[in-house]
């Protein structure tokens, strides 16, 4: 299997969305953190499996996005692995290299925000590389960060409150609610992912929720009915379906499902009535290079003069 993966490798890949200039700059800076079996090379086409992800979330979004390469050792011993990373807190090389890149582009000055898309095992590792950052850098430079993962392997995904002088301490333990450090995170799976199932949407669930205080999962999660792992054939397909090379504005069956979404701890359900996916999914907003809508400038209207 290592053979047929290729060796690790140090290099930095990088996505860009072919034939489109990418809309972001230095001030705005993505980053990717692949699965399980994500190998250095695919032999008949002389193509990385790691840039094969990248380039298709770099036509998705139409940003240029820099590729963290979580190495493979072969699926099932990738999966030994994610079981040490996960539930021993093991540092792999993979999250201590992914933890320097992240931790020196959130820490420049020029940044104004970092995006994190995180697969499979990347869950996992962003999980870690997340705690570890909490640990050692300002909740002002954590809140650059947005997060957006997909098959989540991740047991626990935490987000601080942010405390207020003005306003007494929320007590967390007890289920308390208030402004997070980190002010979107999205987890998006498969209900038949296999993956997903015993990360994200096990430790989401209803039953999970009792242990929660040890065990705090922080962000919306939406998930659509069906099988599928792989990022590009069973995720960015089905949830951000391109037609003619881009993005359909339209949606596609699960962005215009109706919610309720999962929700996870910490987070309540808004009143009003029903909404499809699309119209609450912040990832949607940066589809074909696309701003969010409260980062989209709307000059005063001046009064006319008669």
């Amino acid at each position: 299997m290592r053979l047929l993966n290729g060796a690790p490798t140090t290099e930095c890949l990088v996505g860009l969305p072919e034939g489109l200039e990418p809309v972001n700059d230095e001030h705005e800076l993505w980053f990717f953190i692949n699965g399980v079996a994500t190998g250095n090379r695919l032999t008949d086409v002389r193509k990385n499996w790691l840039q094969s992800n990248l380039d298709l979330l770099a036509r998705t979004f139409q940003r240029e996005i820099v590729g963290i390469h979580n190495t493979t050792y072969g699926f099932l011993f990738d999966l030994l692995e994610c079981l040490i990373q996960r539930d021993l807190d093991y540092k792999s090389r993979d999250i201590r290299q992914g933890r320097a890149q992240i931790r020196a582009a959130l820490a420049a000055p020029a940044t104004k925000k970092l995006v994190l898309i995180l697969h499979s095992q990347g869950g996992i590792e962003g999980s870690s590389i997340l705690d570890w950052l909490l640990a050692d850098m300002s909740h002002e430079v954590i809140a650059k960060l947005e997060i957006f993962t997909f098959g989540n392997a991740a047991r626990h995904f935490n987000n601080p409150l942010v405390s207020k002088p003005s306003s007494p301490l929320v007590d967390e333990s007890k289920g308390g609610r208030g402004e997070r450090v980190i002010k979107h995170i999205e987890h998006y799976a498969n209900t038949e992912d296999f993956v997903a199932n015993f990360g994200v949407l096990n430790f989401t669930s209803p039953q999970a929720q009792p242990f929660a205080d040890g065990n705090a999962f922080f962000g919306s999660v939406f998930t659509r009915e069906g099988p599928g792992h792989l990022l590009n054939m069973h995720y960015l397909d089905k949830m951000f379906t391109m037609v003619n090379g881009r993005v359909n504005d339209d949606g596609n069956p699960f962005m215009n499902s109706l919610i309720p979404s999962r929700k996870s701890r910490g987070e309540a359900e808004k009143p009003g009535q029903q909404k499809m996916i699309k119209d609450v999914s912040r990832l949607w907003q940066y589809r074909n290079g696309l701003k969010p809508v409260d980062e989209i400038f709307v000059p005063p209207v001046r009064p006319t003069t008669p």
